[in-house]
């Protein structure tokens, strides 16, 4: 006998629209009133929330079993596993209060797993059925944004961005960056006037095998940078941020460059965020893409992660895991690392 979750899930084709027109990006879906935006980095709760407000977008509002299904359906494809949980974006303060969808809609309906909600507070789909479980906050997982397309304009929403470690104390840097041996590091505090350089700018490491000072900078809202052709190639936007502090989009060539920009990282958020290095795709058709590096230098040393790179996506991103992940574009609180000759 068909599941219900089978049943459902065939007529997904009938009810699912084909609208790249009104999401704001080709991957994006649509179903129901909203867009869902399929994100397969892995964040803790709060992250994956921060990260979807930085879009404009809700941690995923699910309305229906159809939709519940659709979603899990999408998962299996787009985080390229058929078992799994990602983040939606219902919870509860506490245990004893009343859940609640993350963009305010009322909660008229759920689809909780025998056995669940528990204790825990915050809640996960399942890519195997579509039913949902609580979980730890805690937990990295992959999530699921959404929004209605309706009510949210094309263009970079006009709020803050989201509070994050970053140093901004200066207005010409945009990390505070430590010291360290096992890098053989030097951070500069003075901008040398001279033609010629004799020291990293403040605020960017030095990293002695390549030469090169580095530095990782918030990506930010587009409305905040002069426009950019909308036929442009993939990273204009993303070097812009770093053109801005006179140097251009980072490449990796050895796993001692990717082990330090992990670290960097690290240091720079203090978190599970993601950086976008200059590594872009330059054939969506092709199966897992075709590589290239921004400067146009060879692509001699790649760290996809399992999974990864995805068919029609455009830009690598690293983090402090150290693996890379592909994507759609750069996300406004996430990072871009930057780089200039010594």
């Amino acid at each position: 006998m068909i599941s219900k979750f089978l049943r459902l899930s065939l007529i997904l084709a009938q009810v699912h629209i084909s609208v790249s027109d009104i999401c704001r990006y080709p991957h994006e879906k649509f179903i129901g009133s909203r867009c869902y935006a399929f994100v397969p980095k892995r964040h803790n709760f709060e992250t994956a929330e921060i990260y979807c407000h930085g879009q404009g977008y809700s941690l995923a509002t699910v309305d229906s079993a159809i939709t519940s299904n659709f979603l899990a359906s999408s998962a299996a494809t787009e985080f390229g596993s058929n078992s799994g949980q990602f983040w939606i974006g219902l919870s509860r303060k506490t245990e004893f209060q009343l859940f609640y969808w993350d963009d305010g809609t009322n909660v008229a309906f759920t689809h909780f797993d025998a056995g669940f909600p528990n204790e825990l507070n915050y809640v996960a789909e399942n890519v195997k059925n579509g039913r949902w479980q609580t979980r730890d906050d805690q937990d990295e997982l992959a999530f699921v944004c959404s929004y209605d397309p309706s009510l949210t304009t094309t263009t970079a929403p006009s709020t803050s961005l989201p509070t994050s470690t970053i140093s901004t104390t200066k207005p010409t840097t945009t990390t505070s960056v430590r010291t360290t041996t096992q890098w053989n590091a030097v951070t500069s505090t003075t901008l040398q006037q001279s033609t010629k350089r004799t020291g990293c700018p403040d605020g960017f490491t030095y990293f002695a095998p390549t030469q090169k000072c580095y530095i990782v900078v918030v990506y930010g809202y587009d409305s905040d940078y002069p426009p950019v052709p909308i036929d442009a190639p993939f990273l204009t936007k993303e070097n812009q941020r770093c053109q801005k502090y006179g140097t251009t989009i980072a490449t990796i060539h050895s796993s001692s460059v990717n082990d330090f920009f992990t670290d960097l990282i690290k240091k720079s958020f203090n978190d599970s965020r993601f950086a976008t290095i200059g590594l872009r795709n330059t054939d969506l058709k092709a199966t897992g893409g075709k590589w290239q590096w921004f400067d146009g230098s060879s692509a001699d040393f790649l760290k996809f992660g399992d999974s990864f790179p995805k068919t029609g996506d455009y830009i690598a991103q690293t983090s402090a895991q150290g693996f890379w992940v592909t994507y759609t574009h750069t996300a406004a609180n996430e990072g871009v690392v930057c780089s200039v000759d010594f």
